[in-house]
Protein backbone atom coordinates (compact mmCIF):
# COMPACT_ATOMS: atom_id res chain seq x y z
CA UNK A 1 0.00 0.00 0.00
CA UNK A 2 1.41 3.50 -0.49
CA UNK A 3 2.68 5.48 1.85
CA UNK A 4 0.35 8.56 1.55
CA UNK A 5 -2.63 6.54 1.59
CA UNK A 6 -1.56 4.31 4.70
CA UNK A 7 -0.74 8.07 6.48
CA UNK A 8 -4.26 9.32 5.32
CA UNK A 9 -5.83 5.84 7.03
CA UNK A 10 -4.21 6.48 10.14
CA UNK A 11 -4.94 10.57 9.84
CA UNK A 12 -8.67 9.78 9.32
CA UNK A 13 -8.17 6.62 12.49
CA UNK A 14 -6.98 9.72 14.78
CA UNK A 15 -9.75 12.17 13.59
CA UNK A 16 -12.96 9.79 14.31
CA UNK A 17 -11.22 8.65 17.72
CA UNK A 18 -10.64 12.30 18.77
CA UNK A 19 -14.05 12.99 17.43
CA UNK A 20 -15.85 10.11 19.56
CA UNK A 21 -14.00 11.32 22.34
CA UNK A 22 -15.33 14.52 22.03
CA UNK A 23 -18.97 13.44 21.91
CA UNK A 24 -18.60 11.18 24.83
CA UNK A 25 -17.14 13.77 27.12
CA UNK A 26 -20.34 16.35 25.75
CA UNK A 27 -23.08 14.09 26.40
CA UNK A 28 -21.15 13.76 29.79
CA UNK A 29 -20.97 17.00 30.48
CA UNK A 30 -24.99 17.94 29.35
CA UNK A 31 -25.95 15.01 31.50
CA UNK A 32 -24.17 16.77 34.23
CA UNK A 33 -25.99 20.16 34.02
CA UNK A 34 -28.99 18.63 33.52
CA UNK A 35 -28.76 16.73 36.67
CA UNK A 36 -30.68 18.29 39.21
CA UNK A 37 -28.92 19.99 42.23
CA UNK A 38 -28.38 18.63 45.38
CA UNK A 39 -31.09 19.39 48.31
CA UNK A 40 -29.76 21.68 50.70
CA UNK A 41 -31.00 22.31 54.32
CA UNK A 42 -32.04 26.04 54.57
CA UNK A 43 -29.71 27.99 56.77
CA UNK A 44 -27.24 25.35 57.37
CA UNK A 45 -24.02 25.16 56.84
CA UNK A 46 -24.05 21.85 57.23
CA UNK A 47 -27.50 19.38 56.72
CA UNK A 48 -28.42 17.69 59.76
CA UNK A 49 -28.05 14.28 59.46
CA UNK A 50 -31.65 13.00 59.56
CA UNK A 51 -33.41 10.81 57.37
CA UNK A 52 -36.43 12.57 55.50
CA UNK A 53 -38.64 9.22 56.25
CA UNK A 54 -37.85 10.13 60.13
CA UNK A 55 -40.96 10.46 62.12
CA UNK A 56 -41.67 14.43 62.38
CA UNK A 57 -42.68 15.42 65.76
CA UNK A 58 -43.87 19.12 67.11
CA UNK A 59 -42.01 21.53 68.55
CA UNK A 60 -42.39 25.11 70.18
CA UNK A 61 -40.66 27.72 68.82
CA UNK A 62 -40.25 31.28 70.42
CA UNK A 63 -39.70 34.45 68.06
CA UNK A 64 -39.65 38.03 69.23
CA UNK A 65 -43.23 40.14 70.29
CA UNK A 66 -43.75 43.43 68.11
CA UNK A 67 -47.04 43.65 70.45
CA UNK A 68 -45.17 44.12 73.48
CA UNK A 69 -41.38 44.52 73.92
CA UNK A 70 -39.54 42.14 75.73
CA UNK A 71 -41.98 39.76 75.21
CA UNK A 72 -41.51 35.95 73.51
CA UNK A 73 -44.51 34.84 71.73
CA UNK A 74 -44.58 30.45 70.42
CA UNK A 75 -45.32 28.99 67.10
CA UNK A 76 -45.46 25.82 66.95
CA UNK A 77 -43.45 23.92 63.62
CA UNK A 78 -42.54 20.28 63.02
CA UNK A 79 -38.99 18.59 62.61
CA UNK A 80 -37.75 15.21 61.87
CA UNK A 81 -37.02 12.98 65.21
CA UNK A 82 -33.64 12.12 65.84
CA UNK A 83 -31.78 9.66 68.18
CA UNK A 84 -29.19 12.81 68.46
CA UNK A 85 -29.81 16.06 70.37
CA UNK A 86 -27.22 18.02 67.79
CA UNK A 87 -29.22 16.71 64.87
CA UNK A 88 -33.07 18.08 65.98
CA UNK A 89 -31.50 21.07 67.31
CA UNK A 90 -30.12 21.66 64.02
CA UNK A 91 -33.65 21.90 62.65
CA UNK A 92 -34.71 24.55 65.34
CA UNK A 93 -32.34 26.77 64.71
CA UNK A 94 -33.07 26.17 60.75
CA UNK A 95 -36.48 27.44 61.47
CA UNK A 96 -35.59 30.01 63.63
CA UNK A 97 -33.50 32.02 60.97
CA UNK A 98 -36.32 30.90 58.51
CA UNK A 99 -38.36 33.57 60.69
CA UNK A 100 -42.31 33.33 61.97
CA UNK A 101 -45.05 31.95 59.83
CA UNK A 102 -46.86 35.18 61.29
CA UNK A 103 -45.24 37.96 60.36
CA UNK A 104 -45.04 41.74 61.64
CA UNK A 105 -48.44 42.53 60.38
CA UNK A 106 -49.60 39.28 63.10
CA UNK A 107 -47.05 40.66 66.25
CA UNK A 108 -44.07 38.73 65.43
CA UNK A 109 -40.34 39.84 64.20
CA UNK A 110 -37.77 37.45 63.45
CA UNK A 111 -35.47 35.73 66.20
CA UNK A 112 -31.86 35.95 63.68
CA UNK A 113 -31.09 37.95 60.84
CA UNK A 114 -32.33 35.82 57.51
CA UNK A 115 -28.80 35.64 56.29
CA UNK A 116 -27.42 34.24 58.98
CA UNK A 117 -26.32 30.37 58.76
CA UNK A 118 -25.80 27.73 61.29
CA UNK A 119 -21.96 26.65 61.29
CA UNK A 120 -21.96 23.84 63.62
CA UNK A 121 -24.28 23.19 67.33
CA UNK A 122 -23.28 20.10 69.35
CA UNK A 123 -23.99 18.90 72.63
CA UNK A 124 -22.24 18.22 75.39
CA UNK A 125 -22.48 15.63 77.73
CA UNK A 126 -23.36 18.15 80.33
CA UNK A 127 -26.39 19.21 78.63
CA UNK A 128 -24.78 22.62 77.26
CA UNK A 129 -26.02 23.33 73.87
CA UNK A 130 -22.69 25.22 71.59
CA UNK A 131 -24.85 27.29 68.61
CA UNK A 132 -22.31 28.72 66.42
CA UNK A 133 -23.57 31.07 64.16
CA UNK A 134 -22.22 33.14 60.91
CA UNK A 135 -20.86 36.86 61.44
CA UNK A 136 -24.26 37.63 59.65
CA UNK A 137 -26.05 37.19 63.21
CA UNK A 138 -24.70 40.45 64.48
CA UNK A 139 -23.81 42.16 60.96
CA UNK A 140 -27.85 42.50 60.24
CA UNK A 141 -29.14 42.34 63.63
CA UNK A 142 -31.57 45.36 64.23
CA UNK A 143 -29.78 46.04 67.52
CA UNK A 144 -31.34 47.58 70.71
CA UNK A 145 -31.09 45.96 74.13
CA UNK A 146 -34.55 44.46 74.14
CA UNK A 147 -34.34 43.08 70.62
CA UNK A 148 -31.32 41.47 71.11
CA UNK A 149 -32.24 39.87 74.64
CA UNK A 150 -35.24 38.67 72.84
CA UNK A 151 -33.08 37.02 70.06
CA UNK A 152 -30.76 35.37 72.31
CA UNK A 153 -33.78 33.97 74.50
CA UNK A 154 -35.70 32.88 71.39
CA UNK A 155 -32.45 30.60 70.28
CA UNK A 156 -32.04 29.50 74.39
CA UNK A 157 -35.73 28.66 75.00
CA UNK A 158 -36.60 27.42 71.79
CA UNK A 159 -33.96 24.62 72.17
CA UNK A 160 -34.52 24.00 76.03
CA UNK A 161 -37.91 23.65 75.56
CA UNK A 162 -37.30 21.35 72.70
CA UNK A 163 -35.06 19.36 72.99
CA UNK A 164 -34.48 16.54 75.69
CA UNK A 165 -31.00 16.70 77.78
CA UNK A 166 -30.06 20.61 76.37
CA UNK A 167 -29.84 22.52 79.61
CA UNK A 168 -28.33 25.63 78.60
CA UNK A 169 -27.16 27.49 75.22
CA UNK A 170 -23.55 29.13 74.60
CA UNK A 171 -24.18 30.82 71.32
CA UNK A 172 -20.82 31.80 69.10
CA UNK A 173 -19.80 33.73 65.61
CA UNK A 174 -17.79 32.52 63.62
CA UNK A 175 -16.32 29.38 65.81
CA UNK A 176 -15.14 32.05 68.74
CA UNK A 177 -16.50 33.46 71.71
CA UNK A 178 -18.22 36.89 70.66
CA UNK A 179 -18.32 40.17 73.31
CA UNK A 180 -22.47 40.93 72.50
CA UNK A 181 -24.78 39.94 69.85
CA UNK A 182 -25.53 43.57 68.85
CA UNK A 183 -23.59 45.30 71.40
CA UNK A 184 -25.49 44.49 74.66
CA UNK A 185 -25.93 41.75 76.07
CA UNK A 186 -22.47 39.28 77.31
CA UNK A 187 -22.11 36.72 74.84
CA UNK A 188 -19.03 35.14 77.19
CA UNK A 189 -20.85 32.77 79.39
CA UNK A 190 -24.43 29.80 78.72
CA UNK A 191 -27.31 31.24 79.24
CA UNK A 192 -29.96 28.85 81.32
CA UNK A 193 -33.65 28.94 79.84
CA UNK A 194 -35.86 31.39 81.03
CA UNK A 195 -39.51 31.23 80.33
CA UNK A 196 -40.25 35.03 82.25
CA UNK A 197 -40.66 36.66 78.93
CA UNK A 198 -42.70 33.58 77.23
CA UNK A 199 -46.44 33.62 77.75
CA UNK A 200 -45.56 29.98 79.45
CA UNK A 201 -44.13 31.41 82.59
CA UNK A 202 -42.72 28.65 84.59
CA UNK A 203 -44.34 25.91 82.06
CA UNK A 204 -42.88 22.68 81.51
CA UNK A 205 -40.37 21.13 78.95
CA UNK A 206 -42.55 20.23 75.54
CA UNK A 207 -43.03 16.28 75.37
CA UNK A 208 -39.90 15.17 72.67
CA UNK A 209 -41.32 11.58 72.62
CA UNK A 210 -44.68 12.17 70.61
CA UNK A 211 -44.08 11.64 67.16
CA UNK A 212 -46.75 13.51 64.81
CA UNK A 213 -46.49 11.61 61.70
CA UNK A 214 -44.03 9.70 58.90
Amino acid sequence: MPRHILFGLVFLTLISLLGASYYYNLQKRIQELMRPAPERAPYLAVPPAVSASAPLRKVRLFFPSIRQDNLLESEEREIRSSELSSEEAKQIVAELIAGPKAGPKEGRLAALPSETRLRELFVTTKGLAVVDLTREASLHHPGGLTLELASIYSVVNSLTQNVSGIESVQILIEGAEAETLAGHIDLSHPFAEDLSMTALGGAPKASSEAPVGP
